[in-house]
């Protein structure tokens, strides 16, 4: 389980540079568009599309490291009231909901993927192929999976998170 951890935490961080260099092009774009449209009367063209599928892989191929950072979204303050034992059971039970889910994003994002590649659907101002976002995002979810895996069975085995 180790080395199986190592590489979801390998893949997260390569993962999150992807986030982080979308993340740059973003800001580039977006100050293109600004002094294109301000200064010299011409607007970036298609930066709204652009932007649009930049936040997708910025959200999707930084998921898996905001939640091994700890940086999502928690809501304990019922369960801290709670004895261990049941405290270790709706933990158990919430993370396998959650490898459920994303397992079933990962799956249906591939499906959509394919859909959209055989529709040939584009974006309307400078016709991006959705297609390929659609398979980034399916992928950038699975060391998501990973990483619930390997903390469903941290906890199942009593070992600390």
């Amino acid at each position: 389980m180790k080395s199986f951890e190592k590489i979801a935490r390998l893949i997260s961080a390569g993962f999150n540079w992807v986030a982080l260099a979308a993340l740059g092009i973003m800001l580039g774009i977006v100050s293109a568009n600004i002094v294109g449209a301000k200064f010299l009367g011409k607007p970036f063209p298609g930066a709204m599309d652009l932007l649009s599928l930049l936040g997708l892989v910025i959200i999707g191929f930084s998921a898996a490291q905001t939640y091994l950072m700890g940086r999502h979204i928690k809501v304990d303050f019922v369960s801290i009231l709670l004895p261990a034992r049941i405290r270790k059971g709706i933990r158990c039970v919430s993370i396998s909901l959650c490898i459920l889910l994303f397992l079933a994003a990962v799956w249906r994002l591939f499906l959509y993927a394919r859909d959209l590649q055989v529709n040939g659907e584009t974006s309307m101002t400078v016709n991006i192929p959705f297609s390929p976002f659609a398979y980034a995002l399916a992928i950038a979810f699975i060391p998501l999976v990973m990483l619930l895996c390997v903390q469903l069975y941290r906890i199942c085995k009593g070992e600390k998170e």
